[in-house]
């Protein structure tokens, strides 16, 4: 088949599976495989690849068919224009953590060669970001699991970040080894997802790490040891900022108040649906 035939497939099969964003997922792989970008495929779509290539392409269209994530198959995804590698075992960065980061970002502004730790880093989207806004901060990002632990350092490497340092370790007692009042922020997009909810959500989303995802039996777990067990971690005038389900809106601003967080606010997404929430202590 020619170029502009397998794009034609590809859209065709990802329509028919009902994907989302067949067009774009078409020509991600298309480009993926070939190196021909959109406009490139209009002067060379007659031209037919070679047979091997062809075939691996035929083959990551039927695995992208069947709810297996585009980003895996394409080995890397971009977060704030920063490229990252992601693949099996490590949460996909999303555009909704730009909220979390950007006002992460504004809030340290001023603050002379900031300390920030990143619970639950995954890839290290977050701690990656914060390092490249300010080059001469100390950035911590912490990881628990043996395959995104493996990500979070490539990726810190990729991107050239010297002022991260990569701690694999459990948010639930790594508090333990750090100092009161050591960090100007504690920042974490942690698992959020009710154990229940897990099932029914998206096919893609079943192919990520259940660890990234699984947020406890009221999607809660997290937030009250980050919030209960961190607080003390971070200096007078310093915060806690966590990425939310929307869902989990009234009981993530709750236990900030009755942790004695001042400043306690919401930040709400593009489409307008609560995504982070932030406290300041004093």
């Amino acid at each position: 088949m020619t170029l502009s035939e397998l794009y034609r497939k590809a859209r065709s099969d990802f329509r028919n599976a009902e994907i989302d964003s067949p067009q774009y997922d078409a020509m991600c792989l298309i480009e993926h495989f070939f190196g021909v970008n959109r406009a490139e495929l209009v002067v060379k779509g007659d031209k037919s690849p070679k047979a091997e290539i062809e075939a691996e392409f035929l083959a990551a269209v039927e695995k992208r068919s069947s709810g297996y994530p585009l980003q895996y198959i394409l080995g890397e995804w971009t977060f704030m224009d920063i490229p990252l590698f992601v693949g099996e075992g490590v949460l996909i960065p999303r555009d909704d953590t730009e909220i979390l980061v950007r006002e992460a970002i504004k809030r340290v502004r001023g603050v002379e060669n900031p300390k920030i730790i990143d619970l639950c880093s995954g890839t290290g989207a977050v701690a990656i970001a914060l390092a490249k806004a300010y080059p001469k901060a100390e950035i911590l990002a912490v990881e628990l699991s043996d395959k995104a632990f493996s990500y979070l350092k490539e990726n810190i490497k990729r991107n050239a970040c010297e002022n991260i340092k990569a701690i694999k370790g459990d948010v639930f007692r790594l508090y333990e080894e750090f100092s009161d009042s050591g960090f100007d922020a504690v920042l974490s997009n942690p698992p959020y997802i009710k154990t229940d909810i897990i099932a029914t959500l998206a096919k893609e989303v079943q192919h990520e790490p259940r660890l990234a995802l699984d947020g406890g039996k009221d999607g809660m777990i997290f937030y009250n040891s980050i919030i209960e067990n961190w607080k003390g971690k971070v200096k007078r005038n310093g915060f806690i900022g966590v990425e939310i389900g929307e869902d989990l809106t009234n009981e993530i601003v709750k236990l900030f108040k009755e942790n004695n967080f001042e400043d306690v606010y919401v930040l709400k997404d593009m489409a307008g649906l609560d995504r982070a929430v932030f406290g300041t202590v004093h």
